[in-house]
């Protein structure tokens, strides 16, 4: 458990639930990093069970600048980095320059990263979005979204999450797209060179792996944890929109993405539940004339 008091640069969240590879994979990645002593890490865990923390126990680097954080329940993803992020200040840490969620089916391959986001000005933005490699084709996956959705998106998001079937149908025609863009770039040998353009100024980024500055938590931002799975990213847009925080993406900052290691390689009826319900929240929350107050998202 983390002890010391003191004012860390970066803080990393990752949220773990029954897939301990993952987790510990990442944590290895980081430890190879040049400026990681700059770091903290927290593996909030959602009620894994006794299994699944022993083998994170025994797996986890013995240093007090990595915590393995015990959630009272299964808060999903956004309630996890939450409740972490909150008994991170609780316990009288400072807030840092930078606070990292992410995943725990990503890696950092480049030694610098730190080093490169450390040269980005803590004040400057609200969220930065990395260039995100989605295995094993690397096709970037920022950004999320370069412009606010219209109305005919919106309905159509809510048509195709009307019922399940019609989820499927529209979920498995988005993996046979980026199955053959993957395939594509691998064919041509270019995908692990290739960004989405270079640094922009964009809507959303992608909820894998989110930079927040202590601007945007300054300015009131905050972490959504009325969001279980999926959402997030129109949440953290939303909110920076409203509060007149860019949000940036920056393909010099790379990180690889083992996609759908937590949600499975299809969408099953908990998984199309969560997607509906994040949907029905996102426009009654932030998508309607309520949506322009914001709060501290308990």
């Amino acid at each position: 458990m983390v002890t010391e008091k003191s004012r860390s640069r970066v803080l990393v969240i990752t949220v773990h639930y029954k897939t301990t590879h993952g987790v510990l994979a990442l944590l290895k990645s980081l430890q190879a990093l040049r400026e990681f002593s700059m770091t903290r890490t927290i593996v909030a865990d959602n009620l894994s069970g006794g299994e699944y923390l022993a083998i994170l126990r025994r797996g986890m680097p013995d240093i007090p600048s990595v915590e393995l954080l015990e959630l009272p329940a299964n808060l999903g993803y956004f309630g996890a980095a939450k409740f972490a992020y909150d008994d991170y200040l609780a316990k009288g840490h400072d807030l840092p320059d930078w606070v990292i969620v992410c995943n725990h089916d990503v890696l950092i391959e480049d030694q610098d990263f730190f080093s490169k986001l450390f040269s980005e000005d803590p004040r400057a933005a609200g969220v930065i979005a990395p260039r995100i490699q989605v295995l094993p084709g690397r096709v970037d996956q920022n950004p999320f979204m370069t412009s606010r959705p219209g109305w005919l998106r919106w309905t159509q998001l809510r048509v195709v999450n009307s019922f399940y079937g019609a989820a499927a149908v529209w979920d498995w025609l988005y993996r046979q797209k980026q199955a053959a863009k993957t395939s594509w770039f691998a064919l041509r040998g270019k995908a692990a060179a290739i960004s989405n353009g270079g640094r922009q100024s964009i809507y959303a980024p992608h909820g894998a792996f989110m930079i927040f500055s202590r601007r945007y938590f300054e300015a009131g931002g905050y972490l959504d944890g009325n969001l279980f799975l999926y959402g997030e990213e129109i949440s953290v847009a939303e909110v920076c929109r409203s509060l007149g925080l860019a949000v940036i993406y920056e393909p010099s900052l790379c990180v690889v993405h083992n996609e759908h290691t937590s949600t499975g390689k299809r969408i099953t009826r908990f998984t199309y539940e969560c997607q509906k319900k994040a949907l029905r929240y996102l426009t009654s929350r932030y998508l309607t004339g309520s949506g322009s107050t914001l709060s501290d998202g308990k």
